[in-house]
């Protein structure tokens, strides 16, 4: 960890135009459901820490080289091989983009570690990632980065991208000679996080694989999203299957945020996800209500409760969370 953030500096200073930036998550988490072993638990938690440096080369070319440290599922194995996942694990720290940027006179080329553009506009929509994921990467629908090339660009009011990547994420290594392929395609405003507008669109992913016969892993999503008069709202409908184990699963998820003054936004997240769409009594909500409080330039301050429920009728969970953001 401290290897890079040295690098970073170094180059900073060597290159002199650059810009780097940082943002990190930490949290205060209370278990209030009833009857529950270790619901009297609460705990101070660090969630992630990104840190970005980005710079110019060219009117032309660019670069984004991103660190992200968190605490991720620590895989072991036992006596006979196979895997067991034992929690979370110490800190990590990944090179999560690594990304070149050459515009073109056609579109814009992306080459290396790169952002996905599976669910980047839904996140941009729901924009609180320190609070929660959105649900496609809460569900694990893609990896949020990946190696490979991308191409990118605007026609009118319709927003395109195309991928090519590994398909293996950015934590781990490529494993077979299959790539991923993914198209992003969006009429409106993409980041309306930052910008009023509406949006709607679709991305699709296709990754091929191999166990014995030919296979192949599926993604499919529709989205759309407002925001204006202090407003935001978005929806999505999102499909993920797989022709092997012909399992299908399915998210409906709708957020939305309102900027009562400008200090203080109500947020709501909710989130309906089916785990196989053929099976019954299978599937689970899960609702966040919070208030995201901005005391000074650069910290979020969000109070929130999460509601957990399961169609099969198992007993819900009920958790009191306080996250904070700090961006610099």
């Amino acid at each position: 960890m401290k290897r890079v953030l040295c690098i970073m500096l170094l180059s900073s200073l060597m290159i002199g135009e650059g810009k780097i930036s940082g943002t990190g998550f930490f949290n205060y988490t209370s278990d209030l459901t009833d009857g529950v072993s270790g619901s009297d638990k609460s705990s101070f938690g660090f969630d992630r820490v990104y840190f970005t440096y980005k710079n110019s080369v060219s009117d032309n070319i660019s670069f984004k080289f991103q660190t992200d440290v968190g605490r991720f599922d620590f895989v072991d194995e036992d006596d006979d091989g196979n895997a067991i996942v034992g929690g979370k694990s110490h800190l990590f720290a990944y090179i999560k983009k690594a990304q070149l940027d050459w515009k073109t006179p056609i579109s814009k080329i992306t080459l290396g570690m790169q952002g996905m553009n599976v669910f980047n506009v839904t996140e941009k929509t729901w924009g609180f990632r320190f609070i929660e994921k959105s649900p496609m990467d809460k569900h694990k629908f893609s990896s949020s980065a990946d190696m490979g090339i991308g191409v990118s660009g605007k026609f009118s009011n319709v927003s395109y991208s195309l991928l090519s990547t590994n398909g293996a994420g950015y934590k781990k290594e490529e494993s077979d000679a299959f790539k991923k392929t993914s198209i992003q395609l969006v009429y409106g405003e993409k980041k309306l996080v930052k910008k009023d507008g509406f949006n709607i669109g679709t991305s699709l992913t296709f990754e091929p694989y191999h166990d014995g016969e030919d296979y192949m892993k599926s993604v499919m999503a529709f989205f759309g999203g407002y925001a204006g008069s202090g407003f935001r709202v978005g929806a999505e409908f999102d499909t993920k299957t797989d022709s092997k184990t012909e399992l299908s699963e399915q998210i409906i998820a709708f957020y939305g945020s309102y900027k009562f003054t400008d200090v203080f936004e109500g947020l709501v997240y909710i989130d309906m996800y089916d785990e196989d769409t053929a099976t019954d009594e299978d599937g689970e909500t899960y609702i966040i209500a919070g208030l995201n409080y901005y005391p000074t330039k650069g910290l979020t301050i969000t109070p929130n409760v999460r509601l957990k429920s399961f169609e099969d009728g198992s007993d819900g969970e009920t958790v009191f969370k306080m996250n904070f953001q700090f961006k610099f």
